[in-house]
């Protein structure tokens, strides 16, 4: 097993002396592209505040736009689709693999839009601002134009589905496409889509509306994907395997921990880990102090081990 990382916290409390970490990365980028190619699709609704004219899908939430894009191709819109309303907003997320900045574009949005009269008619379109983020808190917004529609989504038809052999992540596939590097971010796990209201005149807000105005959500994928990252390893006390040892991680940016007590065997396990960076691991039994390390967690390095020998 090859060393991947070293240890950068040298203290010392009540007698424990710092430990000398095992750091090992087993698992190369391509191996966790290709883990994760099998579902580029969301996992969960954050939120969604509909607008007026809004509640076409909204009852079958989250389903209906979990999974691949069901497209009806250039001459109609799509029905498996929720209405956002005039200015509504919902926030997706991805929960087992984040959306990396790869090569091209990498996250597509699949909405509902179509050609008018015949495929060289103007498209209807219902536009929408899209915002990702790293985290779900802080956000990046795709610059646009508001006179071309580029920036923004709801412009392109959709041509694949479920009962069809067209690739959905392929460019035939249709949808809009955004390269997340535009807005300098390495990977996301959030995407908020806005519909643009009154900010930019689209067909959609000179038709009746009823309860499926506009932009209509049908899908989302990650074209670029990479697996979130595992951290493992085993707690010794005095030489053999220790049950139920505190176990804490967080990012060395952020402040929230996440916790784990070791199993009987001494092993614990922290799973869908953002590939973010350095992380501070910590180990210890309660009413003693933590022995600590740090272990890196990046696009390159998905499943990291930290072993723990404790006095």
């Amino acid at each position: 097993m090859s060393a991947a990382g070293e240890l950068i916290a040298t203290r010392t409390r009540a007698g424990y002396a710092v430990l000398a970490a095992a750091v090992a990365a087993s698992v190369s980028l391509g191996a966790s592209l290709a883990a994760a190619a099998s579902d580029p699709w969301l996992d969960r609704v954050r939120r969604f505040e509909p607008g007026t004219s809004a509640g076409f899908g909204a009852g079958e939430l989250p389903r209906i736009v979990l999974g691949r894009p069901q497209g009806a191709g250039a001459l109609q819109g799509s029905l498996d689709v929720v209405s956002l309303g005039n200015a509504g907003i919902i926030e997706v997320r991805f929960a087992d693999n984040a959306v990396m900045d790869g090569p091209g574009d990498d996250l597509a949005i699949y909405e509902n839009a179509f050609h008018a009269g015949d495929e060289n008619g103007p498209i209807f379109t219902e536009f929408a601002l899209i915002e990702v983020s790293r985290d779900g808190k802080t956000w990046r917004a795709f610059p646009y134009d508001a006179q071309s529609g580029e920036g923004l989504a709801g412009r392109q038809p959709v041509y694949a589905n479920s009962s069809n052999a067209i690739d959905p992540l392929a460019a035939e596939g249709g949808g809009d496409r955004f390269d997340i590097g535009e807005v300098g971010l390495d990977y996301v796990t959030a995407v908020r889509i806005t519909d643009a209201g009154s900010l930019i005149d689209d067909v959609g807000n000179h038709s009746y509306a009823g309860t499926k105005g506009g932009f209509d959500l049908d899908a989302a994928a990650a074209l670029n994907s990479t697996a979130l990252a595992r951290l493992y390893g085993v707690v010794t006390v005095a030489g053999s395997p220790a049950a139920d040892i505190r176990v804490r991680v967080r990012a060395v940016a952020e402040q929230r921990w996440q916790r784990r007590k070791t199993r009987a065997d001494g092993s614990y396990q922290l799973r869908r880990l953002l590939p973010q960076g350095d992380y501070v691991v910590r180990a210890g039994p309660r009413g003693e102090a933590w022995q600590e390390t740090h272990v890196f967690l990046g696009l390159e390095q998905m499943l990291v081990e930290a072993d723990f020998a404790l006095p």
